[in-house]
């Protein structure tokens, strides 16, 4: 009988040497200079609309489209955040609007 390691044997053994960091709360919330986003679902069409709007409240554009990864992308892409935060933020909530759309529920933006 051939010796059988087990994989899960070495995913322990990294886990075991990986150093564990504690998550910090959020600080003070930074604002993009570029802009800021309003995220409306459409169900009728079932599409996504993220607002993009400078702090003056001008509209700058609108990007449309099916799911969350399709939009979040197109806005990194473009260079339409600076930031990383307002990156992960966009991509948690263009995901909280998909999953609420598709689910039937009512998206409130936090």
């Amino acid at each position: 009988m051939e010796d059988e390691t087990c994989e899960t044997d070495s995913i322990n053994e990294d886990i075991l040497n990986a150093p564990l960091i504690e998550a910090e709360e959020p600080g003070k919330l930074e604002l993009d200079s570029t802009g800021y986003f309003i995220i409306v679902p459409q169900p009728d069409k079932r599409t996504i609309l993220a607002k993009h709007y400078s702090y003056d409240k001008e509209l700058l554009r609108m990007i449309e489209g099916r799911d969350a990864r399709s939009i979040y992308r197109t806005i990194i892409r473009y260079g339409w955040v600076s930031t990383l935060n307002h990156a992960a933020y966009l991509g948690q909530e263009l995901t909280r609007a998909e999953i609420a759309m598709r689910v039937g529920f009512v998206y409130v933006q936090e």
